[in-house]
């Protein structure tokens, strides 16, 4: 039955909130200090878990491309000073975030007591759904890559660009890379980023309130790849994801969803390999503007059935959600963490921008 305080989906992996001892029926706003203490227990919880991701998932980076060097590798430039991304530095570069994600998943699942399979329900996903979920999926890709160019084109036109030139890179494609590409960013990457941030920080956060935890873990996933502009990109991705994984209480569609956009993302280093540089940018071109165009169609499509329904934010679960928040230590961590990290990528606009 649909929880009065809450009015989003009620059964599945994601359940909604419930109140703290009080009976059905009496209106419910004011936060009770015990209340409060167990919301900022699980609110300190997952936000410490997105923190270790990311600080974890850095440290062990630094220490593989230590032990890398060390092993006789020799880290290569081009003539501009730009860093060349081989197979051997894609692996050491993507491996410590696939290791945390998992990491992360296995100990809440283990700590929650949760069974494998109520993560990977089906019984809620319906043949019908499925289509929608895909076009509305690569609308909002491409849209958030009309944004990127559009922010980048704004920024460039003020005189500072969202990546410096110090934090350029160029990827050195050889058959070795396009297979570790497909294991790291194809496969394993997806499934990772999946489990941790819908399968435990979207869980935990969807307790108190599905349509918060909707944003705030497309927020976080967002923040956590480094830059501001990716960061759009996977804001704009993850509320899509975030809501497929709320109404259909599994994570089956959204790392299917998510392998898919990784695999389209990187199939124009597929095109580069076997032909060339500006096929494979008109390729990418034209992909994005496919998806714009079967998107829209399957956005209007739903507009007009009214199928997208997210779950409701009253001043109910208002109380329970920022005010909370700000008193957490965890969560300024985290914010000063990630915030910082996309904000240092920041440089001028140079010549070798504009190439």
């Amino acid at each position: 039955m649909e929880n009065q305080y809450y009015g989003g989906y009620p059964s599945g992996g994601y359940p909604g909130y419930e109140p703290y001892g009080y009976p059905p029926g009496r209106e419910l706003f004011a936060v009770q200090p015990a209340e409060k203490k167990a919301l900022k227990k699980q609110y300190a919880g997952t936000f410490a878990m997105a923190l270790i991701h990311g600080i974890g998932s850095f440290i062990l980076a630094q220490v593989l491309f230590i032990a890398l060097g060390l092993s006789g590798y020799e880290f290569r430039y081009t003539d501009d000073n730009t860093a060349i991304i081989d197979w051997q530095y894609e692996i050491c570069g993507s491996l410590p975030s696939i290791l945390f994600g998992i990491g992360i998943f296995l100990f809440e699942m283990l700590r929650s007591r949760t069974p494998l399979s109520e993560y990977f329900r089906t019984d809620r996903i319906s043949g019908a759904f499925v289509p929608g979920y895909f076009g509305v999926l690569v609308f909002s890709y491409a849209a958030a890559i009309i944004l990127q160019n559009i922010l980048i084109t704004g920024m460039f036109s003020a005189g500072f660009s969202p990546i410096s030139e110090d934090y350029l890179s160029e990827s050195d494609i050889t058959p070795e890379y396009l297979i570790a590409t497909v294991i790291f960013s194809m496969i394993l990457a997806p499934i990772a980023e999946e489990l941790l941030f819908r399968g435990v920080i979207l869980r935990r956060l969807s307790v108190i309130s599905q349509k918060f935890a909707i944003f705030a873990s497309a927020a976080i996933f967002g923040m956590m790849h480094g830059n501001f502009l990716q960061a759009v990109l996977g804001f704009i991705v993850g509320i899509v994801l975030g809501y497929t994984a709320v109404k259909t209480g599994s994570l089956v569609l959204c790392i299917a969803g998510h392998m898919f956009i990784n695999t389209v993302a990187s199939s124009s280093e597929f095109v580069e390999y076997f032909f060339d540089e500006e096929t494979s940018a008109s390729y990418y071109n034209v992909i994005i503007i496919l998806f714009l165009l079967i998107g829209l169609v399957s956005v209007i499509a739903a507009a007009v059935k009214g199928s997208i329904r997210f779950p409701e934010y009253t001043e109910y679960h208002s109380k329970r959600t920022f005010p909370v928040i700000v008193t957490c230590v965890s969560f300024w961590i985290m914010m000063i963490y990630y915030v910082t990290d996309i904000l240092s990528k920041f440089g001028p606009v140079t010549d070798k921008l504009l190439e």
